[in-house]
């Protein structure tokens, strides 16, 4: 077959991917397959199992690192097992920023270069599928629409838990496009990709001095102010920052250390509380992002 062929073929399988439907019908696909809404931290971790373990004199190996990372056995075990695993049961340990230190060429590149790259492919497959509202910037989670009254009744009906609040741009949107109803507002489902910013985001700091903090949280828009009349109007900001755009999948920090104080308060503050503060804007809410 030539390559033509299959980026033809590539081509017609990317479009059997995309989806589009009301909240309704989402959550019909949410009661036949519930591991659509599950976290980033689990989506990572289910990632890695599926690939396949071996115990191989009482060390786990896990076929998603054997064919780049060689003799870390120990160490992607504790990254898997007392990392990943329990956060993807949404223990504490998901509010830990992963730091990862080591010498030259121990690695650490590489092992976050396959994660970011497998969760792209993940995303392509059944078990790794994520939907988001659709038109939404930050590709927010479907089930923040729920409202807080409502949410123990979901959680007996569907047996899913939903953290997080409806950020102030879709709560707009749902007001003004779509009446307050909920059961109507469209969904879609979405394919992670660094290059396009979709899921996966790589932030390098540079000098501290000429750094801006909208790179890491997007900024207002200030040529919409004369037609919205507020900064703090939702339609007003840019969410084009890297935190914005890896909402729901990972980002990647380089040398975090080296960073200047101020971008170091909003990891700690989405780390602990699943939001960040920017400007006058309102609480923007990051779901389950894994750092």
């Amino acid at each position: 077959m030539d390559i033509l062929k299959k980026i033809e073929m590539y081509r017609h399988e990317e479009e059997k991917l995309k989806w589009e439907g009301t909240f309704g019908e989402y959550l019909e696909i949410i009661k036949e397959k519930p591991w659509v809404a599950q976290s980033a931290h689990s989506r990572v971790y289910n990632m890695i199992k599926d690939a396949g373990i071996d115990d191989v004199k009482g060390q786990k190996k896990y076929q998603f690192f054997s064919d780049q990372l060689f003799g870390l056995e120990e160490s992607l075990e504790r990254l898997v097992e007392e990392y990943f695993h329990p956060a993807a049961k949404r223990l504490d340990v998901r509010k830990r920023i992963l730091l990862l230190m080591g010498p030259v060429s121990g690695g650490k590149s590489t092992l976050v270069t396959m994660l970011k790259r497998g969760l792209e492919a993940y995303s392509h497959s059944e078990r790794g599928a994520v939907y988001a509202i659709k038109g939404c910037p930050m590709h927010e989670d479907p089930l923040h629409l729920i409202p807080h009254h409502l949410r123990k009744d979901f959680l007996d009906e569907y047996g899913i838990r939903i953290e997080g609040n409806l950020s102030p741009l879709n709560m707009m949107r749902l007001e003004e496009e779509y009446g307050g109803k909920i059961e109507d507002v469209m969904v879609e489902r979405v394919i992670f990709s660094e290059d396009r910013r979709v899921g996966i985001g790589t932030f390098s700091p540079s000098d501290p001095k000429s750094q801006d903090i909208a790179d890491l949280t997007g900024s207002i828009d200030f040529s919409t102010i004369a037609e919205y009349g507020s900064e703090s109007d939702p339609r007003a900001y840019r969410f084009d920052g890297e935190l914005n755009k890896a909402n729901r999948g990972m980002m990647e920090f380089q040398e975090m250390l080296k960073c200047d104080e101020k971008f170091l308060w909003h990891l700690l503050s989405l780390t602990q509380e699943g939001n960040f503060k920017a400007g006058r804007f309102a609480l923007i809410s990051a779901d389950e992002l894994a750092v």
